[in-house]
């Protein structure tokens, strides 16, 4: 299953992408990136400051809003920054759960990020709507479980799932909050979603033991941001998908003890291999990780010649290790340094090609796109 790329979450969305058009289960090497996929705003909107939440004050249903329960926190009442809330809407979405566990302070940010008021980002595709069938079924695959098989023609680039959070949860949390609390907090905001939900949840996969609910957010959530701020978030259906996975430059047993944490034992088809495959594909990458610190030798890259060489090289190695997917930042790291030499015609190429394979594999609000971006404003691109 490793045709899935993870863009950039918004604040509170994971959108899904297929990199080739293929069966979804066909076990090879091509790569996937999981990332956020930006934020909910639309571009236009006005940045305003939105008033805290008087939570001591809330007698009516309606100054907890946009939540549809009373908060329950812990901590310092005389002090919202250190506090550790859970915050509930029941209707996310029309009829969907949500569960923030985060401060007052990051809660009464914008709520527009759970109040779905933003068409243009709700509505990236609108033939994948919420009621049209999704390209792939689920079915059991011999030797492997259940896997995702595509059941019609999936093209490069097109959307397979996209899913809102169920949990988000702050990812640094205050040391003035015990881990008994915060597992309290957890507890209550957990109880107190719609029961659906809480079952979609308690059927997620386990690593860590101990505590269940812990396990599961350790075990099943990604990297996010909320209001600007750093938070771990739950997708159910996407936590379910494994994939064929090959990290940026990460040699064979370094995957493997990444992977482990989150629960995986990665068959695809690189970590399957046999050893001598597995050596060589180790060797290209420590080659890869050469490249990249001679491309920031100030002598060495003083040479275009020197530098269009190990271009080659790097792009070789990338096709070869079926690093597609992270094309977008090597292409990125060449632009920087034509542009450190004065290679301007070459350096503006390189940044056409960052941006286009990071808005495929990274998505269009990630900060790295972002970057490529601005690089390419300089050149005068778009």
């Amino acid at each position: 299953m490793g045709l899935f790329s993870l863009t950039q979450p918004l604040s509170c969305l994971l959108v899904i992408t297929t990199i080739v058009s293929s069966t979804l289960n066909n076990n090879d090497s091509t790569q996937f990136s999981w990332d956020n996929s930006g934020t909910l705003i639309a571009a236009k909107l006005e940045q305003q400051c939105p008033l805290e939440n008087n939570f001591e004050r809330a007698t009516q249903v309606t100054e907890w809003h946009p939540w549809t329960q009373e908060p329950v926190c812990v901590g310092p009442k005389a002090n919202k920054t250190l506090q550790y809330c859970a915050f509930i809407k029941e209707d996310f979405r029309g009829n969907k759960g949500l569960l923030v566990i985060t401060s007052p302070e990051v809660a009464a940010g914008d709520v527009s990020l759970v109040e779905d008021i933003d068409p243009q980002r709700t509505n990236v595709q609108p033939s994948l709507g919420s009621a049209d069938p999704l390209p792939f079924d689920v079915k059991t695959i011999p030797g492997k479980g259940l896997g995702a098989v595509a059941n019609r023609h999936v093209r490069s680039g097109d959307v397979v799932l996209r899913e809102y959070p169920v949990i988000l949860q702050l990812a640094q949390v205050s040391e003035s909050i015990s881990r008994m609390q915060a597992l309290w907090v957890l507890e209550e905001g957990f109880i107190r979603l719609p029961i659906e939900d809480q079952q979609r949840i308690f059927d997620l996969s386990r690593s860590t033991g101990g505590h269940i609910l812990e396990d599961i957010i350790r075990t099943n959530t990604f990297g996010g941001s909320f209001n600007n701020v750093a938070h771990f978030g739950l997708f159910p259906d996407v936590a379910r998908i494994n994939h064929a996975y090959s990290m940026l430059n990460m040699l064979y047993q370094d995957r493997q003890d990444a992977l482990q944490e989150w629960g995986f034992n990665c068959t695809c088809a690189l970590c399957s291999s046999t050893p001598e495959v597995l050596a060589i594909s180790d060797a290209y990458r420590r080659r890869l990780q050469d490249i990249f610190s001679e491309l920031e030798d100030p002598v060495l890259a003083s040479s275009p010649s020197l530098v269009a060489e190990l271009v080659d090289e790097l792009e070789y190695i990338m096709v070869k290790e079926g690093l597609t997917a992270q094309a977008g930042e090597f292409y990125g790291i060449v632009a920087e340094v034509y542009r450190n030499m004065g290679e301007t015609g070459i350096s503006k190429k390189y940044a056409e090609l960052a941006v286009e394979k990071l808005v495929q594999f990274a998505g269009d609000d990630d900060e790295r796109t972002v970057r490529a971006r601005d690089v390419l404003l300089e050149f005068g691109g778009t």
